[in-house]
Formats: structure tokens, C-alpha cells, sequence
């Protein structure tokens, strides 16, 4: 019977795979979301949860289909501001007399939302982030460039806004043992101090030489990210609950302190969802008004899994979380799709009757399993092995629905609009995103891109449509099997998507009808796109890597795409930088690419490796890009006064002169590392001045 071990093997194995990588979980509706009646029903939900979440086995399953465990654990062993407004490098005018009416502003996924930075400008003044200080340097004009003030900090500084005359400040810090005791509905508790919180200030600068702080927010957890939409920050902070199996200490409830108000959230002011999770976080949303420092701060409170990735429209914020699918779930799907259909009826009425038998799951897969081979034991060799190939054949076909259920991206929408922050709608895909480019909202429509299986060899990418209530209208499904999404674009009315495993296909999707979402066209070329940004309407800026045919990874490639034919999109223009090893922070980074079209401006920091050697140069490239010549450069601006050692194989990279980011004010390039701010020419990039940052200084380190 090596047909039926051969093909029992395949469920075993599978069945321990997902056991192994993907915990099980039993969900409901994941749109519902609730309150807590009291701080004990939340506290039960997380402990029960939390104990309870690895419930069913399988191990006496596998054993009773062929006593094959020990081959299945072997084979189991062997990822409304002007600011705000603007997409990057597109100029404003700024309102101050004195200011230039043509700078960058940071380069953002959605007009009006702007997203907080290490660095951002007004057309006048540039705001930097600069170790544990944040620097105001007056910049413009750039040859009388110089510092006018510092803010030092306790704590770690991430990120900033600047809105209008307000600096808005984010950061973390761990509270000191002297920290004030909180009075909560489970006692009087002292926050623990492994815990941090991260801070929001803002200062009044009207003077740039004396910022006076005006409002200072705290909010136990860890800074996730953030939205300036209008007057409002929108701050979404998770805090872990550090609840283990059979822990006792009570969990503390999450704390919102303004100035001099403290405030503990109630756990009946807590919403939740009523499925089970493993780890469990406090995902608070807080909104601030910038402006008002009287308006009290608005927060709401979810209890849910890591937040992995948000998008933010003008209207919602959506937050994703991956889960997988229910093992319990998996075995239902087997027993329904691929034994059932190949058993005959007084058989199938066995499984059904064990199947309602008031004895645990894991027992009803033991008998399950002894009926199926003991009927197919029962077989002549020829019958059985016609049972046997149905068998592969559902079961081949129930695991790509598998594949696709047991890894699902949840998504929440939370619609905010000034102070107001309510739950709207909960839905969930296959697969995991990429990204916040994964997503994108247009006509009140939510688009997602998504990977299935990508930890094994069968992968393969979706795109969902989902209407404002996180319902799947759309979806275009099973694209370059065995590859995984490495960027995504959506704009308007259509979709950009790049995969990668040898090759770079570039996808071109219809998204016009939010029903029936269709690939007009693509493109296959060596290499990948790692980002995708928009050049004009029938343009595409690519950055990633050059690769051979093979799939080698080469150097560092940008790429001018022309979709202008959907049915036929062709690369126009390459650049290859470098070899295997040059990096970028553009990379990883959207914030450190800087595009203007009306100027051909490209700004791309660099990390050369070149002659077999890494390291060999660092800095940014500075192109004219356009249409009928295509990316030229136009020079390289480097922060570094390292000599190259021939002999070495690696050089000690500064990483204090890395250049992070770059921004324009009328036509002088200003670029950024964590030791200096440099000023060139746009015209010749001829240096016009730099100014020394009060960074830590000397660190460096071996790559």
C-alpha cells in the first residue's frame, strides 16, 4: 500500500507544517467588535485566551494513519496643512515673508496626510531630530545657515511634524522608579518599569531661537507610527499587556497623561474582538490638537494582535494584523473536502456520527483516522489505488484553499475626523502585506495586495477589493507562483505590483471595476523593484536591484517604466549602480527618496559596492531624470572623510555619515546625516556651506 502511505504522508505532513508555523486560533466574526463589561471579563478573556490557545493535538492523529510521527516531526525540523498636502517635491508657498516658496516636503502616500519624519522644513527653517536633541537651524538663505536652538531629551526621540508655528515631538521613554502611582478600577498600581511609554510634545516656535513647550502627552507603550491629517496628530501607540501562561500578576490597565492630567482607561471603555490570540496588546489611537492646547485628548482603546502594518486616508485609519487559520478548521476541510467525496455512504455516516460524539477533537480525529484506513485497507490494490488518486487529487485542490485561509491579513477601520475616533468595519483577507503601499483607499473603495505561502516554495499574490464595510466585492488571485510581492503601487484607478524570485514582473491591474479587478499587462525583466513612485501619469520610478537571469542579486537599479500601453509596459530607462552589496535606505525608506519632476530632480542615498569590495563609497547620487533622456547623473555629494584602503575587503563604515535624507529650498540642495547638514548647488552642486549636528559622534561599525 505505498500509494496509501504516500498519500496519508502528505496529510500528516501538512497537518504538522501549519501546526508548527501557523498556532492555532477558532474565529468568529472578526468584524464584531465589543466592550468589556468589567476589568474581570477582560481580564478572563486574556488569561483564558492565552492558556487555552494551543488546544487541539495531533499527534495520536498522525500516529493512528500510519504510525508515521517520528518521519512527520523529521520532516516538519528539516516576515490641513501645506506640508501635509504636498507629494514630494512638489513646492508650496509657505506664508512666512521671508521664507522660500519652493521647497520639498516629505514624500508621502496620500495627499493631506502627512507622515511624521527625522527631518522636516518650512521653506525657511529645518527641523532635525539629532540624537537625543531636536535642532532648529535657519536655512534659507543657505550661506548664512546656522543653528538657533536645541531641545534636549530624556528619553529616545523618533519622530516629528512641524505645523504651522507647532513643533510636535514624538518619542519613548522607560518611567523612573519615582513614577507616579495610578489610581485604577484594579487598585492603585505603579507602571511597570520594563514598560515604556512614548511621549508626544509640542512647542510653540513663533521663536525659533526659544521653543516653549505648550502640551505634553504620554501614553504607556511603544510608538507605532503616526498621521497629521489638518490640526490633528493621530498617534497609534501599542502597549503590551506581558501576560504569560499561568501568570498572576493583574494586568495593568492602559494610562493617558496630558500636562497634568491623568487619566486611566477603563477596561469598559476597552473594545475587543471575540477570538483567541497568543499575545495580546493595548492598541491605543490618540488624537491632538496641535493648535488648541485646551481641547482635551481623544483616545480610543482596542485589545488585539500586533499591529504589523496601517494605511491612512483623509477619513480612516486601517489597521492590519496577520492570524491563522483555525488547525481545527484544517482538519474540517479534510475530512469534508477530501474524505468524505471518496468514502461511500455507510462509511461517510461513521465519520458523521463521530464527528457529533460528545469526545474531545482531538478523539474524534483518532477514530476519523482509523475509519479511513481501515476502509482503504479493506480495498483490492486496484480499487484502492483508484480511491487513492481522488484522494491527491482533493486534496491537492484543498490545499490551495487552505493556503490561502490559514494565513489571513485582519483589517479594522477606524474613521476619524477631528477628535473623533469610531469603529467602523472589520474584514480580513488571505495572505500578509508588504507594507502601508499594499493599501490604498479611492471612492470610499479599500484595495489590499497580499502573499500567501510565503515561507514555503508556493507562493502566490492577490489582490482584494473591499467595499466600506470590509467586504469582499473584487479580487484577482493566484498571481507569479513561487514568487512573493516586493512593491506595490495603486493610483486612481489602477494597480502596480512587482514580484520577484529571478525575474521582475511588473503587473499592471485594472481597478475600475471595484467587481472584477483584471491584469491589463506585464513585464519581465532581470531584477527587482523594491519601491514603486509615480512620475506622471503613464510613468513609473522603480528602485531595487539588478539581477541576473538567474535570480543573482547585482547592484543597485532605478528603472523609468511607460504603462501609457496597460497591454504592454516597457522599461524606457535603467541605471545600474554598483554591484552586489550597494545599498540604500531608499531601500526600505520611501522618506529618503526625493523626486521633483518640474526640477528633474532624483535623490537617492548610496551605499557603493564596487571591485569585489564593500563600503567603498558612501553618499547620495543626484540625477536629472526626464522622459526623453532618462536618468543622468548629475553628480555625488558624500558627508564621509574616510580614504578607501585598497587592501581591505570591508571598510569601517561611518554610519555618522550616512546621508539619511535629502530636501530642496529654491534651487540648493540640502542633504542630511546624523553628523552634519550640507548645502550644494542644485545647478553645478557646487558646496555652499554645511553645519555641524550635535550628533553622538565617532560610531562606527563592521558590516
Amino acid at each position: 500500500m505505498k500509494t496509501l502511505i504516500a498519500a496519508l504522508m502528505v496529510l500528516v505532513i501538512l497537518a504538522a507544517a501549519i501546526y508548527v508555523f501557523f498556532p492555532q486560533e477558532s474565529i468568529t466574526s472578526e468584524s464584531t467588535v465589543k466592550k468589556f463589561a468589567s476589568y474581570e471579563q477582560l481580564e478572563n478573556f486574556v488569561k483564558t485566551n492565552v492558556e487555552g490557545y494551543y488546544g487541539v493535538g495531533f499527534g495520536s492523529f498522525a500516529q493512528t494513519i500510519g504510525g508515521t510521527a517520528p518521519m512527520m516531526q523529521r520532516a516538519v525540523a528539516s516576515t490641513a496643512t501645506a506640508g501635509a498636502a504636498k507629494q514630494a517635491g512638489e513646492a508650496v508657498p509657505s506664508g512666512e515673508g521671508a521664507a522660500s516658496e519652493d521647497y520639498s516636503t516629505t514624500n508621502i502616500q496620500v495627499a493631506g496626510v502627512d507622515e511624521a519624519d527625522i527631518v522636516k522644513n518650512d521653506g525657511k527653517y529645518i527641523y532635525v531630530v539629532s540624537g537625543n536633541k531636536l535642532v532648529i537651524l535657519e536655512a534659507y538663505p543657505a550661506e548664512s545657515a546656522k543653528i538657533l536652538s536645541q531641545i534636549e531629551f530624556n528619553g529616545t526621540l523618533q519622530e516629528i511634524f512641524i505645523n504651522n508655528d507647532r513643533l510636535i515631538v514624538f518619542g519613548w521613554e522607560y518611567p523612573t522608579e519615582t513614577s507616579t502611582e495610578i489610581t485604577s478600577e484594579i487598585g492603585i498600581i505603579r507602571p511597570r518599569s520594563y514598560n515604556p511609554q512614548t511621549f508626544v510634545k509640542i512647542y510653540d516656535v513663533t521663536d525659533r531661537t526659544n521653543p516653549v513647550l505648550k502640551r505634553n502627552v504620554s501614553v504607556g507603550g511603544n510608538y507605532y507610527d503616526s498621521r497629521m491629517i489638518g490640526n490633528y496628530v493621530y498617534i497609534i501607540v501599542n502597549e503590551n499587556i506581558n501576560y504569560y501562561s499561568g501568570g498572576t500578576e493583574p494586568i495593568p490597565l492602559p494610562v493617558i497623561r496630558s500636562n497634568n492630567i491623568v487619566r486611566t482607561i477603563s477596561a469598559s471603555d476597552i473594545y475587543y474582538f471575540d477570538f483567541p490570540d497568543y499575545s495580546y496588546i493595548f492598541t491605543n489611537i490618540v488624537a491632538v490638537d496641535t493648535q488648541n492646547d485646551a481641547e482635551e485628548v481623544s483616545t480610543k482603546t482596542f485589545l488585539m494582535g500586533y499591529s504589523q502594518n496601517i494605511f491612512v486616508s483623509l477619513y480612516n485609519i486601517y489597521i492590519v494584523f496577520n492570524k491563522q487559520f483555525s488547525m481545527s478548521d484544517f482538519y474540517d476541510k479534510i475530512v469534508d473536502q477530501a474524505i468524505l467525496p471518496v468514502v461511500p455512504l455507510n462509511i461517510q455516516n461513521r465519520i458523521n456520527e463521530i464527528r457529533n460524539m460528545n469526545i474531545s477533537k482531538e478523539g474524534k480525529l483518532q477514530e476519523i483516522g482509523k475509519v479511513f484506513q481501515d476502509y482503504v485497507s479493506s480495498l483490492g490494490p486496484e480499487e484502492g489505488a483508484k480511491v487513492m488518486k481522488i484522494f491527491q487529487e482533493k486534496m491537492e485542490a484543498v490545499q490551495k484553499e487552505i493556503a490561502k485561509e490559514m494565513e489571513k491579513t485582519f483589517i479594522h477601520k477606524i474613521s476619524v475626523n477631528n477628535e473623533k475616533i469610531d469603529y467602523k468595519a472589520g474584514g480580513s483577507v488571505p495572505g500578509y502585506t508588504l507594507n502601508q503601499f499594499s493599501m490604498d483607499e479611492f471612492n470610499g473603495i479599500f484595495r489590499i495586495a497580499t502573499t500567501t505561502g510565503q515561507w514555503r516554495s508556493e507562493s502566490l499574490n492577490h489582490v482584494y477589493i473591499l467595499d466600506s464595510n470590509l467586504k469582499i466585492t473584487g479580487k484577482l488571485e493566484d498571481l507569479a507562483h513561487g514568487e512573493r510581492i516586493y512593491s506595490v503601487r495603486f493610483l486612481g484607478e489602477k494597480g502596480y505590483l512587482v514580484t520577484f524570485r529571478q525575474i521582475d514582473p511588473l503587473f499592471v491591474i485594472d481597478l475600475s471595476n471595484p467587481n472584477n479587478p483584471k491584469v491589463l499587462g506585464y513585464l519581465k525583466i532581470p531584477g527587482v523593484s523594491d519601491y514603486l513612485h509615480p512620475y506622471d501619469e503613464t510613468h513609473i520610478i522603480g528602485i531595487g536591484r539588478d539581477a541576473s537571469e538567474q535570480g543573482t542579486i547585482k547592484g543597485m537599479k532605478l528603472s523609468l517604466f511607460d504603462v501609457s500601453d496597460v497591454s504592454n509596459p516597457t522599461e524606457v530607462s535603467k541605471y545600474i549602480i554598483g554591484e552586489r552589496g550597494t545599498d540604500s535606505p531608499a531601500l526600505r525608506e520611501h522618506k529618503a527618496f526625493l523626486f521633483n519632476k518640474a526640477k528633474n530632480l532624483l535623490v537617492i542615498p548610496v551605499r557603493l559596492a564596487e571591485g569585489g569590495k564593500w563600503n567603498v563609497w558612501q553618499g547620495a547620487y543626484v540625477f536629472n531624470l526626464d522622459l526623453v533622456n532618462g536618468f543622468e547623473l548629475k553628480g555625488k555629494i558624500t558627508h564621509s572623510n574616510e580614504t578607501y584602503n585598497e587592501t581591505e575587503y570591508y571598510r569601517n563604515y561611518d554610519y555618522q555619515s550616512e546621508i539619511r535624507r535629502s530636501l530642496y529650498i529654491d534651487n540648493v540642495l540640502y542633504t542630511l546625516s546624523s553628523k552634519m547638514i550640507k548645502m550644494n548647488d542644485l545647478g553645478n552642486l557646487n558646496e555652499i556651506k554645511k553645519v555641524d549636528l550635535p550628533s553622538e559622534g565617532g560610531y562606527y561599525y563592521w558590516e
